[in-house]
Formats: C-alpha cells, sequence, structure tokens
C-alpha cells in the first residue's frame, strides 16, 4: 500500500476527531490561541494511526477521559517545556493549537490526576516497539566495531530517582547524608548500546531493590552490564535456564562490576595476560565459581573475573559469564555503560523531566513511556543514529532554544563528520592490523 499524502493524512485525523467530538461546528465556542509557539504538532500527527486504537469507551463506562487524549496531551507537553504541570495541560488543552489534535474541549487536572490512578501504561507498547523498530532501521549497521563481532544486543541496565511528593504511598523513601529522609519514585532502564533506544522501561513496585527488578527483565540472547548495585545471586541465575537433564544453560549473558568485597570468588584457572592487554590496564583474567553460604547458596556455573585500572588508577573488578571473550572486549562492554547515565540525563534536565505530575504509580510510568516515545520521535525526525550531539542538539528543542527544523541542518553535518571519523578510524586500524601480521 502506498504512503497517504499529508493532505489525506490530514483528512483523515480531522474525520476521525470529528467522529469523536460529535459536537456540531454551531456550539463550538472561539477557541483562544497558546501565547507561544508550539512544537511537535507535526510529530504528533504521525502517530494518528496508533492513537485511534487507543480509545476504548466500552471498558469504561461514562468515563469522560481517555487514553488517547491524555497520551495525545502528554506527548505535546513534552514538546513543549511551558507545560510541566497538570494546571498548564488543562490551560493548554482548551487552545486552538490544542484542539487540532484532541476529542475532549478540556482535560481537566483533577480527572486527570483520577485517570493517571487508573491508566495501563502497557496499552502504549505497540506504539514503542513500532517507532523503535522504525529507527532500528535507520540505524542498521551502524553500532560500534570493536562490539560487532558479538552479534548480540548489549544492554546497560541502570535506575534513577525521580522527586515525588512525601506522602505517595508507593514512592521509595531512602536517608541522604544529612539522615533527612526523601521520597523518591525510581525508573528502571534498559538502552541497548548500539542503538541507544530504550529496551526495558519500568517503575518497580514499592520497597523492590533494583537488583531483583532487574531479574525479571533479562532479555534472552542479550549480554546485560550491570553496575555494583546489582550484585545479587538471584539475578545472575536469571540469566539462565534449567534443562530437563538438570543441566544450566545460558538464556543471556552479563558483565557486573561487583564491590571488592561482594560476590566472593575462588579461581580455578588463570588466563595470561598479553602485553597489549597489560598496556590496557588489565590486571588479571581468571575463571572459577562465585563462593555463597548455607542460607545463600551461589550460583552452580563457572564465573570469569577481569580486573582492570582505569585512567584515574581506580581498580574495576568485573564479573561476567562470556568465558570467551577477549578480556579488553568485556572492558570495553562495561565502559558503554556510561549511555544510560546520558538516557537519564536527557530525561532529567534536557527534557524537563526532573520532577513527577502524577502521584500513582501507574501514571508515572505513563509519564515515562510518553517521554520515551518523544524521544524516538525526534530520532525518528532527524533522520539519524541518536548520538550524543543529537540528545543536546534536541535539549536545546526542549528547552525552547531552537525548532525541530533549524537543528536538523546542525545534526545532518555533525553526523556526517562523526561518520567520517569512524571510517577513518577503522581504516588505521586496518592498516595497523596489516602491518603487525
Amino acid at each position: 500500500m502506498g504512503k497517504r499524502s499529508d493532505r489525506e493524512r490530514a483528512r483523515i485525523g480531522t474525520a476521525y476527531r470529528r467522529q469523536k467530538k460529535r459536537l456540531p461546528v454551531s456550539e463550538q465556542e472561539p477557541l483562544p490561541l497558546w501565547p507561544e509557539k508550539v512544537e511537535g504538532g507535526r510529530l504528533v500527527r504521525e502517530l494518528e494511526r496508533y492513537v485511534q486504537s487507543l480509545r476504548d469507551e466500552s471498558a469504561h463506562g461514562n468515563r469522560q477521559l481517555f487514553l488517547d487524549d491524555v497520551f495525545l496531551a502528554y506527548l505535546l507537553a513534552f514538546f513543549n517545556p511551558t507545560l510541566r504541570s497538570l494546571r498548564t495541560i488543562e490551560d493548554f488543552s482548551q487552545t486552538r493549537q490544542a484542539q487540532r489534535h484532541l476529542s475532549t474541549r478540556r482535560i481537566c487536572r483533577s480527572t486527570l490526576s483520577d485517570f493517571n490512578q487508573l491508566a495501563d501504561p502497557t496499552r502504549l507498547e505497540p506504539i514503542l516497539m513500532s517507532l523503535r523498530a522504525a529507527l532500528s532501521r535507520k540505524s542498521a549497521g551502524q553500532g560500534r566495531s570493536d562490539l560487532q563481532g558479538l552479534v548480540k544486543q548489549v544492554l546497560a541496565v541502570d535506575g534513577t530517582f525521580f522527586s515525588a511528593a512525601a506522602d505517595v504511598a508507593w514512592a521509595i523513601g531512602h536517608r541522604n547524608q544529612t539522615a533527612t529522609s526523601r521520597y523518591r519514585a525510581r525508573l528502571d532502564a534498559q538502552i541497548n548500546i548500539a542503538t541507544w533506544l530504550p529496551e526495558v522501561i519500568s517503575v518497580p513496585e514499592p520497597g523492590e531493590g533494583e537488583a531483583k527488578s532487574a531479574a525479571q527483565f533479562v532479555q534472552p540472547g542479550a549480554i546485560h552490564i550491570y553496575d555494583r548495585a546489582y550484585g545479587s545471586f538471584e539475578l545472575l541465575n536469571a540469566h539462565y535456564e534449567l534443562r530437563p537433564d538438570r543441566t544450566l544453560e545460558p538464556r543471556a549473558e552479563f558483565v557486573l562490576r561487583a564491590k571488592s568485597h561482594q560476590l566472593s570468588f575462588t579461581a580455578i584457572e588463570d588466563h595470561p595476560l598479553s602485553e597489549e592487554q597489560r598496556r590496557l590496564g588489565i590486571v588479571s583474567d581468571r575463571i572459577g565459581h562465585l563462593i555463597g553460604s548455607q542460607g545463600y547458596p551461589a550460583p552452580s556455573f563457572a564465573v570469569r573475573e577481569i580486573v582492570f585500572v582505569k585512567e584515574d588508577g581506580e581498580a574495576v573488578r568485573l564479573l561476567t559469564n562470556l568465558l570467551e571473550v577477549a578480556a579488553e572486549t568485556v572492558t570495553e562492554l562495561y565502559r558503554q555503560r556510561w549511555q544510560i547515565e546520558l538516557f537519564f540525563r536527557w530525561l532529567k534536565c534536557y527534557a524537563h523531566f526532573d520532577h513527577l505530575i502524577s502521584h500513582s504509580r501507574s501514571g508515572v510510568l505513563l509519564n515515562f513511556y510518553v517521554v520515551v516515545i518523544g524521544v524516538l520521535l525526534m530520532y525518528l525526525h532527524t533522520g539519524g543514529r541518536p548520538s550524543k550531539y543529537a540528545l543536546v542538539l534536541l535539549g536545546m528543542v526542549a528547552h525552547s532554544g531552537a525548532s525541530l527544523d533549524s537543528i536538523l541542518p546542525i545534526l545532518r553535518e555533525r553526523e556526517r563528520q562523526c561518520e567520517r571519523d569512524r571510517k577513518s578510524a577503522a581504516a588505521r586500524r586496518a592498516r595497523k592490523k596489516a602491518a603487525s601480521q
């Protein structure tokens, strides 16, 4: 089926919205204009075919607010940093710019607050999957050359806290260095380091630790990169499955940074190190087993321990079930974990997602889903692979410092230069390898 023209898509969208409104033109009062330029309208219209599937009137009785309108309102709020509270979203919903997309004449903040408690964020997953697949196709073949030989997904796993109101019952209470209790909601995420796309986002249950939460989302066939907070036998065991003959079979791989006193290890084999590995700071490479206790039995599978020293002199201890991969590749995999920190920086700084406008767990997760969809739409609009340059420039859009159209030439030129540098670096490595042989 051929692509629809912009005019045809606009006609279909208008017909859909009028069908939902069921209001004669004579009954519609003149609408005010939002005082500032509204970004993202064109991107929102691109999701029209998905939005139609979000309305389910029969399942909610007499409810006057539905997921399609809430999703569109939140998505427009993502693209416009002045819309950062329920009150401003209510005011914006009654303007001419908002009514081009919404089917309701007003999104009342109290109704929206009630809706957040009943929302089912998983209904947005088909949109996430479709956008992620589209961007993956555009990003094919653009992964890092030193990781391409693994031919697998490499997922950086971490969690971050967002400020929440003290009366949020499900928020996680913890104490800071001043012994003051603070209540926060935690977002757990898994970011694909080859494509910079989120593969998993979740808001854990009350009191659920990061390792326990991550154990529920181990992705078969992927390599998971964990930091020190994830040292748990339960999590490591989740990367294996028990076969009918009672033997363990790996279903996923992991690289875990372990504290020096955490997850005790006994070696049964030492791998000799090359001069190049020593030059890269690798101190030891051993295979063995973890040591448990009577009440806390250790995994039975073999584990590899690699210790390397960073540029600042800090020793890093890694545990992994990648037994055949070069030690320097394992250390490089762990170094790529910083990319998830960049994703969280986007949410908190560039995307202005530094506070929560919902007090319910489902509402918080709904907001996170919308933010990720917004990020994917912006990536697709720029037409390039997600990168740190894209985050910075798209951050300018989130701060109203630039428009999407104005940053495109800058971003495309930057990506062209980066691609040229990548090819030059690959050619130098190939010449160096040929000369050494």
